[in-house]
This record gives C-alpha cells, structure tokens and sequence, in this order.
C-alpha cells in the first residue's frame, strides 16, 4: 500500500511538472513584430519624451547599450542584416555601393552597382546567391500557413528586408498624377480621386485586395509640390522632404509612419492568419537628414530660415519623434483589441543612429546637392545609375583621390570609400595615403581579402577623447565587418560631426553618433532588466528564435541572448 502511494505521488509530480513544461513552451510568443526606426537615437526617448518607447524600456527587455556593431551604418544594409543575422561581409552587400564579382545581376563581372536601386528581384537573386535563412523563412518553416509581412515608406528600405522570405510588403509606389496638377491643400480637397499628386502601394509587393483596394492606401496626403518649404529652407534643401515621411494636413490620409502603421493594423483586423511583421519608419531618418536632429534641430536654430508654414512643426524632429511613438502606441492598442498582444514578441529598434554636421565637405554649390554629393563617379563605371558623373562640384574635394586616375567610384557620408581600378596593393596603399590628407580623415584601412588592414591612424593629440577611446575600442572590428571581395578597396574613418554626404545630418560610418541605438524587447509575461550588453543588430534574428523556440538551422554572425521571459 505505501509503495503504491509512493508510486501514485511521484506520478502526479511528474504529471503536474509535464503540464507545467508544456504551459511554459505555450507561453512563448507564436508572433514577431520588428518595428525599425530609421536613424533613431537612444537619447531621442527621453528628448521629446516618447512615452510608449519609455514604457517598453521600463517593462521589458532595454540593452541600453546597444549599437550597430557593422559597417557600413547605412538602412540598405543594417535592415538585412536585424532579419538575417548576417554581417554585412556575408549578405551579398555592405554599403550603398557594392563591385558584383560574381556578375549575380547581369551587368558583367566586377561591375560597380548602386544597393539602394535595386529592385526586389535584385536584392533576391544576391540573397539567394549566398544562401542564407532570414526571419521569413523560419516562421514560415514554424507556421507555413501565416503570412509574413513588411511595410515603410521608402522602396529600398522594404524590398531589401522583403526579398527572398516575405508573402508580401507595402511600401509607396510613387507619386502619380490624377486628375490634375492643382496643389493638394486643405482648401481643395476634393473626393477620390484627388487632384494633384498621390501615392498608393507598390502593387509588385503582392499586396491584398483590401489593402489595394481601400481608399485609405489609395491616396495618401503629403505636400510634395512645395515640400513644406524645405527645399528653399537652409540646410534642408540638401534633401528635402517630398510627401512621403511627415503626416501631412488631411486626418484621412496620413503620410509617413501613420500609413505604415495604419497598414500593419488592417493586417491585424483582416482575420488573415499572420506570423511576423517588420515595420519601417522612415519620419525621423528625413528629419534628421534635413536638419541633423536631436539638439540641434529646434526651432530656434532654423526660425532665421524656416518660410512661414502651418505644417512647420512636422519638419522637425520633435513632431515625428513624437509621431513615430504614437505610431508604436497605436499598434499596441490594435494587438491588444484583436488578443494578439499576448501572443507576440515586440522588437523596437533603430538601424543606425546619425551625425550631425559641424564641418562638411564634398558640397560647393546647390547644384550638387543631393544624391551626386555621396556618389563620385569620375570615369562613369557605376552599371545602373549616373550618380555623380565627370562636372559634378565635388570634384573640387574628391578629385585628388583620382588623380592617377585609378578611382573607379566613391562613396561618402560620414566615411569615405573608394572601389579601383587597379587593385594592387601598391595602389591601395597610394590611395590610402592621398586618402589621409582629406579634410576630418583620422584613419585608413585597406581591403586584403576578408578584413581591412589599419594604414594610419592620427595620433592622440588630433583627436578628442572621446574619439580617440571610441575608435580604438570598435573601429577595428566595424570595418572588419564589412570586408568581402565586392566591399570598397580603401576606408577612411572620419571625425565625430564631419561629413562629405549630400545632407546636413548623415550616416554610415564608425563614430559612436552613427552607431549608438535604442534596442527593448518586450513580451506578455517577460521581467523587466536593463542589459549593459553592446546588443547588435546580428543579434536581433538569434535572439528572437530562441526566444520563439525556434530552431536555428543556419550559421549567423549573431548571438542568441536570453530574455527574462
């Protein structure tokens, strides 16, 4: 009799620690939200007082020091990598601009490429050519029947992290004309189809019918025939804002972070069975573009240049700071309405933070403004663009780096990279030496095989303290990250606040501006912590599986951290 009752009590212990297991593996979360915020700061949070950001970071998972960890800190890369796990060094691409050796695309072995005019089908054939999951594929190996799904404002941005693994994305398909060219004001609005300029949905993102179909996706508001004054203002016409990343004035028909959310919601609403999303926000990443963000873009500072405006406040970042957290609130609130919350895991993150510029170079006259001032082109070899062809001003800065005439093509931003003709290393030695010489240049690396080799480096006494300990802590290991056979044959690293791009506020390269980013992680049921771990972006696809319970069936460059769930 008591063997029996032994035998009975050890099995309701087992039974009961069973039941418990499987409670435990049910409460992982069976969905995934990445929300990425382009060119959001860590610091933005606090700022302009983002009130579901701070929420999040109180009650989740916050790395509060967390970066990009790679090179180059460009959206084109850093949204492949947060869904792959993968370097820039093993994706198929590391910057704006790549050299296709393997003639992947079509336009001849070694031929120089432009990443951010791709197509979908582009960045899918170079994904496919380097065979590697991303998060599409595993939840649709985990949950096969439900969708996975991405939507922002900008093509490249979506098509990038879409290609290979997602069943559809939303992104702007441009601005089209309907009836007539009459500016779209609050005055004349009249019912669908609007006057004016509009945009829709790409419908090569496969998207539903009752996206492409309502009225909401149809036409969405922006100020794109005078751009909110930005392209007379200051130094905003460098890259001014067009109609797609700030709300616009018609409630009905938000631009920017609205639309995108307000698409993710009606997949939510639909009753579709869905299994992830990525949302791109791309409000902040123009605003900071155009005038540099955080402190120093305030009205007080551009009051001298702004023209008299009533949408003035969207073109700054306090406004869309505060637009894209009310953004992640409205998401939640759905997720809640529709018993989703408890399900899904919630990822909130930026793909590169921002530098603004104190000393900029590469820009001489407003003709060159734009897209020919981070593209140098001197002897025409880019295949797919004509960015930055022979007469350009920035010939006046850029020129010595092809004075040999060995410079196949350049890119700049916060970095400058060369790609060349001749590869030797005598030659790239040579540039890196000319290289040096240029205006805010503190180091130089050159390509030999899968890692850069350090050419020079300015001595202690040129740099600030902050420069001198950030770059001997990371700038190694960040150009190591982005060395494969098609990368750029030359870097030079450049000073905090200096910049060769085409924009005010610029990004892309190794100082800690560009590279420091806010990261939390929240799901039902996990317990707040605050990480001093240096999160990165590779790590974000590992971490998410495990959290899942999913398995991974590929290497990643990642780390697979463990959530307080």
């Amino acid at each position: 009799m008591r063997l029996s009752r032994l035998v009975l009590l050890f099995t309701v212990v087992i039974l009961v620690l069973l039941v418990a297991a499987g409670a435990a593996l049910a409460a992982k979360p069976s969905k995934v939200i990445i929300i990425t915020m382009d060119q959001m700061k860590p610091e933005y949070v606090n700022l302009y007082d983002m009130t579901n950001m701070k929420w999040l970071q109180r009650h989740g998972a916050n790395f509060k020091n967390a970066i990009v960890g790679q090179l180059a800190s460009e959206t084109v890369v850093s949204h492949n990598t947060i869904v792959s796990g993968q370097f820039p060094k093993h994706m198929g691409w590391s910057d704006e601009v790549m050299r296709d050796v393997d003639n992947i695309l079509g336009y001849g072995p070694g031929a120089i490429i432009t990443v951010g005019d791709l197509t979908y089908d582009q960045y899918t054939a170079i994904i496919d050519h380097y065979d590697y999951p991303k998060l599409g594929d595993y939840m649709k190996w985990k949950y096969p029947k439900a969708t996975v799904a991405n939507f922002g404002e900008k093509y490249y941005q979506v098509a990038s992290t879409a290609a290979s693994s997602s069943d559809w994305w939303m992104t702007f398909g441009g601005k089209f004309n309907t009836i007539a060219d009459d500016p779209l004001t609050p005055e004349n609005e009249n019912p669908l189809p609007w006057d004016g300029k509009y945009r829709m949905p790409d419908p090569s993102g496969g998207v539903p019918d009752y996206i492409m179909n309502d009225d909401r996706f149809k036409v969405s508001s922006g100020n794109a025939w005078d751009k909110y004054g930005t392209d007379v203002d200051k130094p905003a016409w460098t890259y001014s804002e067009d109609g797609r990343h700030v709300p616009g004035p018609f409630e009905e028909h938000l631009s920017g972070d609205a639309w995108v959310v307000d698409g993710a919601i009606k997949l939510i609403e639909s009753g579709d069975a869905w299994s992830a999303m990525h949302l791109n926000f791309s409000g902040i990443d123009k605003i900071g573009h155009m005038y540099g963000g955080g402190p120093v873009d305030n009205l007080a500072n551009f009051k001298k240049y702004n023209p008299a405006s009533t949408w003035i406040d969207m073109v700054h970042m306090e406004f869309i700071a505060k637009t894209a957290d009310e953004q992640i609130g409205r998401l939640i609130a759905a997720l809640k309405a529709s018993g989703d919350w408890k399900k899904t895991l919630l990822v909130v993150l930026a793909d590169h933070g921002s530098e603004p510029a104190k000393n900029w170079y590469g820009i001489t006259d407003v003709a060159d403004m734009g897209y020919d001032a981070w593209y140098y082109d001197p002897n025409s070899q880019c295949a797919n663009t004509t960015y930055g062809r022979p007469g350009s001003n920035n010939e006046a800065v850029l020129g010595p780096l092809n004075a040999d005439g060995n410079l196949a093509y350049s890119y700049q931003s916060v970095m400058i990279e060369a790609w060349l003709v001749n590869r030797s290393v005598g030659k790239r030695l040579h540039t890196a030496q000319v290289m040096k010489k240029m205006p805010g240049v503190i180091a130089t690396y050159i390509r030999m095989g899968n890692r850069y080799e350090q050419v020079w480096r300015a001595p202690k006494k040129k740099l600030t303290a902050s420069e001198h300990k950030w770059l001997s802590a990371h700038a190694q290991k960040l150009v190591n990250t982005m060395a494969w056979k098609g990368a750029s044959d030359v870097i030079g690293l450049l000073k905090d606040k200096t910049s060769y791009g085409g924009a005010y506020g610029d990004h892309g390269g190794a100082t800690k501006g560009c590279q420091r980013i806010p990261m939390v992680f929240y799901a039902k049921g996990i317990k707040h912590k605050n990480h001093g771990a240096q999160f990165r972006l590779v790590d974000v696809l590992p971490t998410v599986l495990r959290t899942m319970g999913i398995r991974q069936l590929a290497p990643m460059d990642g780390k697979a951290y463990k959530l307080p769930l």
